[in-house]
């Protein structure tokens, strides 16, 4: 499961820097625009919700082993 995990990460990393965006069309273009639309935030949000996650899990276990 660890290498699944991992493999994800890495895939989900290094994609943003294998896309690319469609070339200007000819004859130039409007002002460039901005393709984020908030999902850097998203992404952010469910970073912390998953590290929230796993803290309480490792609390938890280790709760569980003193007893």
């Amino acid at each position: 499961m660890k290498l699944i995990s991992k493999l994800l990460l890495l895939a989900l990393l290094v994609s943003p820097m294998l896309l690319m965006a469609q070339p200007d069309p000819p004859g130039g273009g409007g002002a460039p625009v901005p393709i984020d639309g908030g999902i850097s935030i998203l992404v952010a949000a469910g970073a912390a919700i998953g590290a929230k996650k796993a803290h309480n899990a490792k609390k938890r276990r280790d709760e569980q082993k003193e007893i």
